[in-house]
Parts: C-alpha cells; sequence; structure tokens
C-alpha cells in the first residue's frame, strides 16, 4: 500500500526541480474545484449540529476543502454533535447501569471512531495537518511579552 500524499510545502525529502514541479501542478488543482459554500446549511445536518457547521466554516477556511467534500463536513458535524450529546448523557447515568456496562459507553465509542476517521479526513487532526503544512512554515505566536523581553537581553550580550 502506497504512502499517503503530502502537500509539496510538508516535504522533507530530497526532489528534483521537475520533481517538484509536478507536485505542485498536482497541489493547483486541489484549488480548482468549487470551494465549499458554508453560507448555507445543507440537507443532511441534524438541527443540533448547526453550530457545529458554522463553527468549522471558520477554522478550514483555507484548506483546499471543496464541494466534494461536502459529505465528509456533514458526517463530521453531526458525529460532532450526536458524540457530545451521547457523552452528556453518559456523564449523569454513569459508565455502569444495574451492574452492567452502560450501552451509552459503545455508542460513545463508535461516535468517537467516526469522528477520528472523518477529522483526518478533513485535516482536523495534528498529523493530518502536518501533512499539509511544515512544522517550520507556522510562525510561533510569542505568548509570553516578558519571555520574549528576556530573550532580546540574553541576545544583546
Amino acid at each position: 500500500m502506497a504512502r499517503p500524499k503530502k502537500l509539496s510545502g510538508a516535504t522533507s525529502g530530497h526532489f528534483t526541480k521537475e520533481q517538484l514541479e509536478q507536485k505542485k501542478e498536482e497541489e493547483e488543482i486541489l484549488y480548482n474545484y468549487d470551494r465549499l459554500n458554508f453560507e448555507n446549511i445543507p440537507p443532511g445536518i441534524v438541527p443540533g449540529a448547526v453550530s457545529e457547521w458554522k463553527r468549522i466554516s471558520h477554522i478550514i477556511k483555507d484548506l483546499p476543502i471543496s464541494e466534494l467534500d461536502q459529505q465528509t463536513v456533514i458526517r463530521y458535524c453531526n458525529y460532532t454533535f450526536l458524540y457530545d450529546d451521547a457523552m452528556r448523557d453518559l456523564v449523569v447515568e454513569g459508565p455502569v447501569v444495574e451492574g452492567k456496562k452502560n450501552p451509552l459507553v459503545d455508542v460513545v465509542n463508535s461516535y468517537s471512531k467516526e469522528l477520528k476517521t472523518t477529522t483526518s479526513e478533513l485535516g482536523l487532526t495534528i498529523n493530518s495537518r502536518l501533512k499539509l503544512v511544515k512544522p517550520a512554515e507556522i510562525e510561533p505566536v510569542d505568548k509570553d511579552p516578558f519571555g520574549s523581553m528576556m530573550n532580546e537581553v540574553d541576545n544583546n550580550d
């Protein structure tokens, strides 16, 4: 089985100029499809999953997600809602009911597996994002202004 492809910006191997050019041409095709329109709620979204549809639209807008991926995004939103709903019930009922495993445990595990699959397919996991972008390309955000001042002082010495 062949390894999954990575975007050229995320590869670290040594490629000829021709190979890099070919990879870039292949990647440009990803952006030639119609972008997924998040303005309209598509049929198939369960009412409780609409908020996830709206939330995720801001997160994945820069990824090459097209209309072809709509069903995967719908599946992700629905399973996110169903997982959260089942977890709330499981927390209330507990993992053991009348001395036996609560059936919700299996339901939650099933939803969790579906979520793992769809998040990976959409580039929402760390590993799937690393295949899209090299970590070095992501500019670090300095959250500690005092730390950066101390680094400047150390560098000036």
